[in-house]
């Protein structure tokens, strides 16, 4: 497990500079949307009634190792709860010695890291944008949990959320360093739309495990019924945890038209708990793979951007192929396993046809 640097020193994503290459694509609607925030007033907006948002993080706007809060992605599986800081407590209890309340201002005066961690929604399909990257600090868990006194049949932590949503992790899970209680995100206030006042962050998890609004902490001996499980065909069932090895492109994204005969393709890849070992780019439906040059430093949690100049040999339709893997061998597959019946965990290659004129 690696470790993060101290709440003292923010993460300064890593710089580089590309040449302009042009590419001729439909108008993302994120992209849209974005700029007609800037243009118009918030009354000229449509007023609709609280539901769950779920909004993907446009990949073509992928330049910086951090997401910016607003392109962020989000997944609600229950509307948003209207929160303040103010009187906010965050309660430990359950199979415990000493349960016990916290409120925001405590909270935010406890021991502390800066992380860079990719959330990622296991329902993200290949090449999509239920992903995102940020910096986050927050109080961590460890010395919070130990001060309620586990006791000896404890095992899981559930962690619950103002809007009603609810997830249990291992307790060894929950005692690492690096898991947080998060308050502040890139460096400013955690936003409302990811769980301001604070959230739980379990770096390397899928995102539905970092409970946004979270009110409660409490420590179980055994895990309740809940969602998100691996089923295959022979019957069993898993919980869905740790994140898979994944690379996905920016640029050029599916039915792009690119001119001339160089053009650099351009992604991201993680690893969740571990560090992305390579990254590999076939631009010819897989028959070669060539190795990508990797943009950022690999760093557990956290993706890297990548990069790959790719010649074009003639005008023509071409599909080019990504696949990541992690310091400890697992690989991107090339196909979905057969034996899953669920629709959860999605890293099959990802493959992207473009029209080269």
């Amino acid at each position: 497990m690696g470790t993060g640097p101290s709440s003292s020193t923010r993460l300064q994503p890593p710089s580089h500079s590309r040449p302009f290459t042009f590419i001729r694509r439909p108008i993302s609607r994120r992209a849209l949307f974005r700029a007609a925030a800037i243009l118009l007033p918030a009354a000229a907006w449509p007023q609709t009634s609280p539901k769950a948002e779920t909004s993907q993080f446009d990949l073509s706007l992928l330049d910086d190792w951090v997401t910016p809060a607003d392109l962020f992605f989000i997944r609600e599986h229950f509307p948003a709860p209207a929160v303040s800081s103010a009187g906010w407590k965050v309660s430990f209890g359950g199979s415990v010695e000493a349960p016990y309340e916290i409120s925001y201002d405590e909270l935010t005066e406890q021991p502390k890291r800066s992380l860079g961690v990719t959330l990622e929604c296991a329902e993200n399909p290949v090449g999509g944008g239920l992903v995102s990257n940020a910096e986050w600090t927050g109080a961590v868990l460890e010395p919070m949990l130990r001060k309620a006194k586990p006791l000896p049949e404890a095992r899981f932590v559930r962690f619950s959320g103002a809007e009603g949503f609810s997830r249990t992790i291992p307790l060894g899970k929950a005692l690492r360093p690096d898991t947080l209680l998060a308050y502040r995100m890139n460096g400013e206030r955690l936003p409302n739309a990811h769980g301001f006042p604070v959230r739980a962050l379990v770096p390397g998890w899928y995102g539905m495990d970092s409970i946004k609004w979270l009110r409660k902490v409490k420590v179980l001996a055994q895990a309740p019924p809940e969602g998100y499980l691996r089923r295959t065909n022979d019957g069993s069932t898993a919980p869905v945890t740790a994140m898979n090895p994944k690379a996905a492109f920016a640029r050029p994204l599916g039915r792009a038209v690119v001119q001339g005969r160089r053009f650099i393709a351009r992604g991201a890849a993680w690893a969740g708990e571990e560090k992305v070992r390579a990254v590999e780019i076939s631009t010819d439906e897989g028959r070669t793979w060539q190795a990508a040059k990797l943009v950022d430093s690999p760093r557990p949690y956290a993706w890297v951007r990548w990069e790959h100049p790719w010649t074009i040999p003639a005008p023509g339709e071409y599909v080019l192929m990504a696949r990541a893997s992690d310091q400890k061998g697992r690989a991107q597959p090339a196909e979905p396993p057969s034996s899953r019946l669920d629709e959860y965990e999605l890293n099959a290659y990802q493959k992207v046809r473009v029209t080269a004129i």
